[in-house]
């Protein structure tokens, strides 16, 4: 029986009551609040019995945008209860930078916390402990009852220590071969294998080699090979060479992504038809060289649709993960002789990629810096990597991971005299910059503090946080008069204000709002699905919501009474009358990335040509002007004020190899 099956749980001279929710000492009870009651069950079904704040909020809040000083008064609201009940004993520490944890280990058949080395920090294990997955029943559970996995001796081991990063690797079928990409001295991803204590580079030449994924037996490849063509080839491995043939052609706007049959004998892929598509499955049989595709996402949706698959019970089934919000994954399984649908699960966690353990009967995913196990239709923490983890790879009890480590910095330009230099920089990510209409002040996201943050610099001053962020991406803009920065969160649209931190909401998640800008007179405009399809609104406080576009409308802007804005689906830069109606087409060749970032300044669209640079394009002279000329190292995120031209710089990534080997606990 579990700790949490238990009716009462002793937690050193205390007593929890489950079905009362009371904490009683000889002599007194104390009810706890439901939020205050919540807050210790995550504690006591983590593993080692630590949390962070980000789990608090995922867990107890379910999500919701909350501040510090909420989470510090539940924090405080139980300490003081166990003080009262027990003042001789601290129950709760506070770990700086990684949360709380109980230091009293409960009277049950549940792991006792150990110490981790501090170059492999597993006390670190911290997430949702016990994240419930709704099941809708849809036939039968084709899911099998599972075992719960653990990582044996609590060991990792490097296998690579190498400059620069090792990243998309796969494994054969008895452990004993990694595929890997690594950048060459050029710059271009070439492949490697690494077998035993040996390392062989099987790819050179011009060409990108990309999405490598290595057959269970070891003897073939399928990649993308792309440089001014886009081809996906398959390769013969013998000897640690390659020979490589194509199979059919690709688009680099595709993404694929490559998982083998079991037998060898073909695999399964995703592939999209642009950027503005979802991903779809698709599969392909090496001895009729014929694809076809399994799956149809709905196309209306500015996610990832179909993203990631695994073969399961030995290649009868497919288990597809569909991409629903930055906090949400449906998984759906299918039998793979027709593609009928088993069975379907919502899991409320955010997933990158999933691999099917077979000795258990479960599924293991990765989500940032965290590897989990499904099981028994729920979701237990399996291991936290310490770094974003960026690929993984399951044989048998062996796992093998990539981690990532990418540091970005700020860079300025003043457009006058053509002068660089760094304005921002730290050990983690500082991601868009955006700044204030009258240039005073520069805010941007930061991963400096473990989590993604709003921080603000005013002038040259040293920056400050601002506000926590809620997990997930979220894209900023400022209000028209400064006073605040704006973002959406799952449908609903917040403010942050300047002055100190204080996060209000605007609008409900009814408004399904995702790219929010300021509009005129305290008005909003935003882009929402709610109509059917991605079409741009606007709301006014007074007078409330009304459609502004019929034929698409993503991102936008609105001066002097015309509304400029782009499609989602579609590029292009258009201009329309809000009084007639009437549409132009303004810049034809206008990339449906730049909903992101682009900017109207005094009339003028300063937009982002990839490949290329910044422009700042005239409506009335249709003159283009080259601001910045696109770097290696430029990523696609800035801001223009005035002279100012701020903008995002990535150093070199860096990446290694580890291997664990999972057990039953």
């Amino acid at each position: 029986m579990s700790l949490l099956d238990q009716e009462e749980i002793r937690l050193g001279n205390l007593v929890l009551s489950r079905q009362s929710r009371e904490l009683r000492s000889a002599g007194h009870k104390i009810a706890l609040e439901p939020r205050v009651y919540e807050l210790l069950l995550q504690m006591l079904s983590s593993p080692n019995y630590l949390v962070s704040r980000d789990q608090l909020i995922d867990s107890v809040w379910q999500g919701r945008v909350v501040s510090d000083s909420a989470i510090n008064r539940a924090i405080s609201q139980l300490r003081k209860c166990l003080a009262e009940l027990d003042p001789e004993m601290e129950y709760i520490e506070t770990l700086p930078k990684l949360g709380y944890r109980l230091k009293v280990v409960p009277e049950a058949d549940y792991p006792t916390p150990s110490t981790a080395s501090a170059k492999w920090p597993f006390f670190l294990l911290a997430a949702v402990a016990a994240i419930m997955i709704i099941w809708w029943q849809n036939g039968v559970n084709t899911l099998p009852v599972s075992e719960r996995l653990t990582i044996h001796n609590k060991t990792v081991q490097p296998i690579s220590g190498e400059d620069g990063i090792e990243f998309d690797l796969s494994l054969s079928l008895d452990g004993k071969i990694i595929l890997f990409h690594k950048p060459d001295a050029n710059g271009r991803i070439q492949l490697w294998l690494h077998r035993g204590a040996q390392r062989y580079m099987l790819s050179r030449g011009e060409t990108d080699h990309l999405d490598a994924k290595l057959s269970p037996d070891g003897k073939q490849m399928v990649f993308v090979q792309q440089d001014d063509s886009c081809k996906v080839m398959l390769a013969d491995i013998a000897q640690n060479q390659m020979t490589a043939s194509p199979l059919f052609d690709c688009h680099p706007d595709n993404a694929l992504r490559f998982v083998w049959m079991p037998d060898s004998k073909g695999f399964y892929y995703r592939s999209r038809q642009d950027k503005t598509q979802p991903f779809a499955i698709y599969a392909y049989r090496l001895d009729t060289r014929i694809g076809r595709q399994l799956t149809l996402p709905v196309s209306i949706s500015n996610g990832l649709g179909d993203f990631a698959m695994t073969p399961t019970h030995e290649g009868e089934q497919l288990v597809v993960a569909t991409y629903q919000s930055q906090q949400k994954t449906v998984l759906t399984t299918y039998r793979t002789e027709d593609m009928s649908v088993l069975g379907q699960n919502e899991m409320t966690l955010g997933v990158k990629d999933i691999q099917w353990h077979q000795a258990t009967n479960s599924l293991i995913v990765s989500n940032g810096p965290y590897l989990y196990q499904w099981y028994n239709n729920e979701v237990s923490p399996l291991f936290y990597a310490g770094q974003p983890i960026q690929s993984f790879a399951v044989s048998g009890q062996q796992l093998v991971y990539s981690d990532s480590l990418q540091r970005t910095s700020i860079w300025q330009m003043h457009l006058s005299n053509a002068s660089l230099e760094q304005r921002i920089t730290s050990s983690k990510l500082d991601l868009q910059p955006r700044l204030s209409h009258d240039g005073s002040h520069m805010a941007f996201i930061s991963t400096r503090q473990g989590k993604h943050q709003i921080w603000l610099q005013t002038g040259l001053s040293e920056a400050k946080v601002l506000a926590d962020l809620p997990a997930g991406f979220t894209r900023l803009s400022w209000q028209a008069d400064d006073s605040a920065l704006l973002y959406s969160y799952q449908g609903g649209i917040y403010q942050v204000q300047v002055k100190d931190g204080t996060t209000t909401q605007l609008l409900s998640e009814q408004a399904q709002a995702y790219v929010v800008n300021p509009g005129p007179d305290g008005a909003l405009l935003y882009s929402s699905i709610k109509s059917g399809d991605w079409q741009l609104w606007l709301w006014h406080p007074d007078s409330g919501h009304r459609q502004l576009t019929e034929q698409g409308g993503y991102s936008g802007w609105i001066w002097q009474g015309q509304l400029f804005y782009s499609k989602y689906h579609q590029a292009g830069l258009w201009q329309k009358d809000l009084k007639s109606g009437n549409e132009t087409l303004l810049i034809d060749d206008f990339a449906v990335t730049n909903w992101l970032n682009w900017q109207l300044m005094d009339g003028n669209i300063i937009y982002h040509r990839p490949g290329v640079g910044l422009f700042d394009f005239n409506p009335h002279t249709q003159e283009d002007r080259l601001l910045l000329t696109q770097s290696a190292d430029f990523v696609h995120q800035y801001s223009f004020s005035g002279d100012q031209l701020v903008f995002v710089q990535a150093d070199t990534a860096q990446g290694d190899i580890y291997r664990l080997t999972l057990a039953s606990p």
